[in-house]
């Protein structure tokens, strides 16, 4: 498996799949920011299949009131066939080794609830309480210090 970066329209795939299945055509699992010019798109490569990906922006988050350039993590996927071997954590370790290099301070998300174990295990803090995302379901500020 290897970690690279990828194109948004690589993401749509498992977008829909894992994250967006109530959007009804793949074509339209997009972010708005998807093409922003220093938006980041990695995925995870096995046998030319790419089993999981996450896109990153450039965007503060004033609520964490933490100085410097901030990145968010979103979009983050794993294919199901693939969860428990390590393809996700690989994605997000990649993720940070990128903005470390770019002398990012901050990269930040807002977690689903199923999702903070993995999170808190990469070493990522949580702040705040629960919120509720339309059509997802509750969610929670996670960040990670560079």
């Amino acid at each position: 498996m290897i970690v690279k970066k990828i194109t948004s329209t690589d993401c749509k795939r498992l977008r829909h799949i894992v994250l967006w299945p109530h959007i009804p055509h793949q074509k339209d699992c997009i972010i708005d920011i998807d093409e922003q010019e220093d938006a980041i798109h990695l995925g995870a490569v096995l046998d030319g299949q790419i089993i999981s990906i996450c896109s990153l922006f450039k965007t503060s988050n004033p609520v964490l009131e933490l100085p410097g350039d901030h990145y968010r993590l979103r979009a983050m996927a794993t294919h199901p066939n693939f969860r428990g071997k390590s393809a996700g954590r690989a994605v997000v370790l990649e993720a940070i080794n990128i903005l470390k290099a770019n002398n990012t301070a901050v990269l930040w998300c807002d977690a689903r609830e199923v999702a903070l174990e993995f999170y808190s295990k990469l070493g990522f803090s949580n702040k705040g309480d629960f919120y509720n995302v339309k059509n997802i379901g509750p969610h929670k500020l996670m960040y990670y210090e560079l």
